[in-house]
């Protein structure tokens, strides 16, 4: 494998695959440990390593956006990540969600709708999915996209996802 821009062969291409899979995977386990902060410069550095890698570019964009830390600069990273990328359903996912988090739900609907199309057993991209359609006012369809996500959630997605088709988004959740 060789990196545009990467200055080397593919042992030095190589080698820098490997720096950036042992940043993701870091700030990965980093986050899921609830360290944010620390998880935010792996990823930042994997981005650095690699800046036109989308799952680099995505995987930061999204976790900022979940965490709520600046989500502008997150919403320029996954455009990035979706020009480079534009058929990945993770990617379109990740800049629906965060365009649907930053208020703009109109211009998000499509994105995510194009990714529950493509990968129709992410329970995440229908749970995001069922929040955007919501948040839009089409109880119907918000519920429709909850019930599919439930199909293919793990135990946890399931119980939370569950709720929302119960009653809803809570008002602090809707956008």
């Amino acid at each position: 494998m060789v990196w545009p821009g990467s200055g080397g062969g593919p042992q030095r291409a190589g080698g820098r695959a490997r720096k950036l899979g042992a940043w993701l995977q870091y700030g990965g386990a980093l986050d899921q440990a609830g360290r944010w902060p620390e998880a935010r410069v792996a990823l930042r550095k994997a981005v650095a390593l690699a800046p036109t890698q989308p799952l680099a570019l995505n995987y930061l964009g999204f976790a900022q956006v979940e965490h709520g830390d600046d989500i502008a600069g997150s919403i320029r990273l996954l455009e990035r990540a979706s020009r480079l990328d534009p058929a990945n359903p993770s990617v379109t996912d990740s800049l629906g969600w965060a365009y649907h988090r930053a208020g703009d739900t109109r211009r998000a609907l499509p994105l995510l709708e194009r990714a529950a199309q493509a990968e129709p057993t992410n329970a995440e991209i229908g749970d995001h999915l069922g929040d955007a359609y919501w948040s839009m006012g089409r109880r119907y369809e918000a519920r429709y996209a909850w019930q599919a996500a439930i199909v293919t959630g793990d135990a946890e997605e399931r119980a939370r996802i569950a709720a929302k088709i119960d009653t809803g988004l809570p008002i602090a959740a809707r956008r």
